[in-house]
């Protein structure tokens, strides 16, 4: 691993991309209603011209930088940039209000640097060793695998299961369409030949994350203009403030890995998890919520590992553990590059790459958060109305251009419709896709394993891993069940199935 041949990251195309997806990253993110997804789908389409390289350290550093972005509209208007973020904003926007915005986003930058570098030393040193105990695993195993991405994803997302099942299949009925890998023959492309090769990745990325919220910007958004403090916005920290709060930067970098590992949990959930251990570890508790610099330490720390956590199951096995990491993976499938323990003897290179570019990214995350944070603070004043049209006409380029096949367009929108009046209903997206992208992995190894028992499923149970998987699987499967009958018990009146998750 250390004898990678560091010419091949430090070019000047890469470290210029990675500065451009982190630039990208920080200005998506500090706007709210963004979101840190918007960021890596606008520069998705432009991702496929470039070497795989370059293109997955752009889109992991805009990842990296709109974690980081969505706290300045935290701590300067008291919005969250992006759901992450939301966590920072009970001590950062008190920081602010107390005359200290400057300094609670140096704490925020300060904390997202150190998480992002602590969850890159987990990306380097735990994603082979993962990957090396997936080759005990069989076609089975990875179809249960995916199975418990999916189920812990509905499970995770939804507020109520049903709503995250239909996600869940729509995401994998997209990602049917094409030829059959195993027949060759056609299914449902509606006799349209350009679909035969399967729904766009990038068409799919843009109708499920970016339409719906320029609708949205459209439709209840479109003049709002949101104005930050006219405070002075220097952000340096002495050694003694940021030793102060270590102790919150170090757990929240531990917990946003670990929660990041797992499939549908996501920077928000972590960034609370790290803000509740940090209150409950205090001494003084009671701080918290008044400005304190280690509510804001905690969970930017959290939301920043959880980036490099997320990407550790994408690249050992296949499975994304973040709607953005699902994105990520569409750039992965357009160079060709199959993710997982195969990954690790076919392309060591664009591996090794990525593990030490990673670092590369959080460290220009940390020199445009320094110099440019008053910019971004400024551009939130810019109405939606003049970002709008330009975002758009980026994203009907992007869904154009890949395959210069006005279908994928259409797709693009008509998915985008779709995900819009289902975001209205409180359906998940993200778990749309994340199916779409797991989707071949379950079916391929599902219909690979029956082959090789003759249609027979003791297969599914037959090794000691596979025993092990599948009690995972049953698990996962009936713990909103259990819930759900808690419920029942503590509530004269019961709950139907769609009041599964309610508390979640």
């Amino acid at each position: 691993m250390f004898d990678y041949d560091f010419s091949q990251l430090f070019t000047l195309t890469n470290i210029a991309f990675v500065f451009v997806g982190s630039f990208i990253g920080l200005l998506i993110g500090a706007m709210p209603g963004m979101g840190t997804t918007l960021a890596i789908v606008l520069l998705l389409p432009f991702s496929y011209t470039m070497p795989p390289l370059t293109a997955i350290l752009m889109l992991l550093a805009a990842y990296q930088g709109a974690e980081y972005g969505g706290s300045i509209s935290s701590i300067t208007l008291g919005i969250p940039g992006t759901p992450s973020a939301a966590a920072t904003v009970i001590d950062g926007y008190a920081m602010a209000k107390n005359g200290e915005p400057g300094k609670a986003i140096g704490f925020s930058l300060f904390a997202s640097t150190i998480g992002g570098l602590l969850g890159a030393c987990a990306l380097l040193f735990l994603t082979e060793p993962l990957a090396k105990f997936s080759l005990r695993f069989n076609a089975p195993d990875f179809c249960m695998l995916g199975l418990i991405a999916i189920f812990a994803i509905i499970t995770i997302s939804s507020k109520q299961i049903l709503k995250g099942l239909i996600s869940v299949f729509l995401g994998l009925m997209l990602s049917t369409v094409g030829t059959d890998t195993f027949t060759g023959a056609a299914r449902f492309t509606l006799g349209v030949n350009g679909l035969l090769d399967g729904v766009y990745n990038v068409s799919i990325a843009i109708g499920v994350f970016a339409i719906p919220e320029i609708i949205s910007i459209v439709t209840s958004s479109l003049h709002t203009q949101y104005v930050p403090g006219k405070k002075r916005m220097v952000s340096r920290l002495s050694a003694r403030e940021m030793a102060g709060v270590a102790p919150q930067v170090v757990s929240g970098s531990v917990i946003g890995t670990v929660i990041g590992i797992f499939p549908g949990l996501g920077g928000a959930i972590s960034a609370w998890m790290a803000l509740l251990f940090a209150q409950k570890t205090a001494k003084d508790p009671e701080k918290f919520g008044t400005g304190d610099p280690r509510g804001i330490a905690a969970p930017e720390s959290a939301n920043n590992a959880c980036v490099a956590g997320s990407l550790i199951p994408e690249l050992a096995l296949g499975i994304p553990g973040a709607a953005a990491v699902a994105v990520i993976a569409a750039a992965f499938m357009v160079h060709g590059v199959k993710v997982g323990p195969s990954l690790f003897t076919t392309d060591t290179n664009l591996l090794y790459g990525i593990y030490f570019g990673f670092f590369l990214s959080v460290v220009a995350m940390y020199i445009l958060g320094r110099l440019m944070t008053p910019f971004f603070s400024k551009i939130l004043s810019i109405e939606g109305a003049a970002l709008v049209p330009v975002i758009l006409i980026f994203l009907i380029v992007g869904a154009y251009t890949g395959k210069k096949l006005f279908v994928h367009l259409w797709v693009a929108m008509i998915v985008g419709l779709v995900c819009y009046f289902l975001k209205r209903a409180k359906y998940p997206l993200a778990p749309i896709m994340i199916a779409y992208v797991i989707g071949p992995l379950i079916e391929e190894n599902y219909r690979r394993a029956l082959d090789l028992s003759k249609g027979s499923f003791s297969i599914f149970v037959q090794s000691t891993c596979s025993k092990v998987i599948f009690a995972v699987l049953v698990f996962v499967c009936i713990f909103p069940l259990l819930k759900l009958a808690k419920r029942k018990l503590l509530s004269p009146k019961g709950r139907t199935l769609e009041d599964i998750g309610d508390d979640d």
